[in-house]
């Protein structure tokens, strides 16, 4: 259950980063670039069919800015 809970938050915060990347007019092939992440890599994130590390959420909220603190602290309650 707790795994599940997890794996919710981190489909919010992706939500909130396809959100922002698209209020910013940004492609997924531009969001590569700026962090250092390939298109298909975006994509797969986005769609929720590969986790991003840590490392990888960090680097597309700085890219997008983002602060990954604040949607920590969005979600933390669920």
């Amino acid at each position: 259950m707790a795994q599940d809970i997890n794996l919710n938050i981190v489909h919010k915060i992706i939500d909130e980063i396809v959100t922002k990347r698209k209020e910013l007019g940004i492609s997924h092939e531009t969001l590569g670039i700026s962090t250092g992440l390939n298109r298909s890599t975006i994509s797969l994130i986005e769609s929720k069919k590969r986790i991003p590390s840590i490392l990888n959420v960090i680097r597309i909220c700085k890219a997008l800015g983002l602060s990954l603190g604040k949607l920590m602290l969005k979600y933390e309650k669920m």
